[in-house]
């Protein structure tokens, strides 16, 4: 079957991202109940529903620039549920070592899209970065 390309081919959808797709919803359907007693609602679930859509979003992206958005999108509001009980002091630290650990990982990832967009001439698009590294003679 065929994928379907949407967002001006920025997002592709087939079977095989379905099946992860639909894993996300029903693990992110499954966390609601189980936390609803300790959070404020409308929070809670602002929280999970952004961090759902970045991971369904994620499931079938198709160039860097919205991988690394998409993969933002979705641990932005892990640091914001790491921090959510402000009295605590485990959680205020557990935020900023979580924090500081995230931005340093998105800084080494953007530099590996860095060396990548380089290394294929231009290209942002994950099939067209993998057909020019595969055309490139060493």
């Amino acid at each position: 079957e065929e994928p379907m390309i949407s967002f001006s081919g920025n997002s592709q959808t087939n079977n095989f991202n379905e099946i992860f797709q639909f894993l996300i919803l029903l693990c992110s359907t499954l966390c609601i109940p189980l936390s609803i007693i300790e959070m404020a609602i409308t929070k809670f679930f602002l929280f999970i529903l952004t961090t759902t859509l970045g991971g369904i979003f994620l499931c079938g992206v198709n160039d860097l620039i919205t991988i690394f958005v998409a993969l933002e999108c979705f641990t932005l509001c892990f640091y914001l549920l790491y921090g959510y009980f402000k009295k605590d002091v485990w959680s205020s630290k557990a935020t900023t070592k979580y924090l500081l650990m995230g931005g340093a990982n998105s800084s080494i990832l953007v530099h590996g899209f860095s060396w990548l967009y380089g290394s294929s001439e231009g290209e942002i698009e994950l099939q067209e970065i993998m057909n020019d590294l595969i055309n490139t003679q060493m």
